[in-house]
């Protein structure tokens, strides 16, 4: 794992450690079985795997458990999630969906253990690429779990490295929700303005590989004219 995951994970779980273990969860019996329920009630929290949690992670808070169960879960969930366990294109905006509608009503530490990891999640992203995930799945991640993404994309500006050009060639043509949620809006704002085309400029002089000079040209090609 990445140094930084690693301590936001400890903590995470030191953060959420008073939640116990559920002894019963409720759940539909016509599209869960007890088999997978029952593993998830024995099984440590910290020894859980993808394969375990999977089905879990996309039917909680709907036919699968209360906002309790989500709690005592998340911090093995958001640490499989981030290292690319649990890969479902979808999961990352729709679980910390979930976890954005109930996280304004729990104890601060919790509330600010799930912020911190989000952000390790984000710079570990930046950090290499290809990533376990693009960044704007990240970034939409973030904005669905309510946490201002403002933060983030002044750290994506700041970053200066290959990775995170890389990241943002990538992003330039991924298209934006049309509703614009808070994240898409910031983020629209932030692509209209100087910080990605420096970026992409300080990328293209800065390498030596002419697959990378020619993905960040391309992305330079798109920038919304400013």
């Amino acid at each position: 794992m990445n140094p930084g995951l690693d301590t936001a994970a400890a903590e995470l779980y030191t953060a959420f450690a008073r939640q116990p273990r559920p002894a019963t969860m409720a759940y539909c019996d016509h599209c869960v079985r007890p088999d997978e329920v029952a593993v998830l009630l024995r099984v440590p929290l910290r020894e859980l795997t993808a394969g375990q949690l999977g089905r879990y992670a996309t039917r909680c808070l709907s036919t699968w458990g209360d906002v309790e169960d989500l709690r005592y879960l998340l911090p093995r969930l958001l640490e499989l999630m981030a290292t690319g366990g649990l890969d479902d294109p979808v999961l990352p905006e729709s679980l910390l969906g979930k976890v954005g509608t109930h996280r304004h009503g729990w104890p601060a530490d919790q509330r600010r253990a799930v912020e911190a990891y989000l952000g390790a999640w984000w710079a570990a992203t930046l950090s290499a690429h290809p990533a376990p995930w693009e960044a704007t799945t990240v970034l939409a991640a973030a904005g669905a779990a309510g946490v201002d993404v403002a933060p983030l994309l002044s750290a994506w500006a700041a970053d200066g490295g290959e990775p995170a050009a890389r990241h943002l060639a990538d992003h330039l043509f991924d298209p934006l929700p049309r509703d614009d949620p808070p994240w898409a809006a910031a983020a629209r704002a932030w692509r209209a303005g100087p910080d990605p085309a420096r970026m992409l400029i300080e990328a293209l002089l800065g390498t030596s590989d002419p697959t990378v000079a020619a993905q960040v040209s391309a992305a330079y090609e798109v920038l919304p004219p400013g």
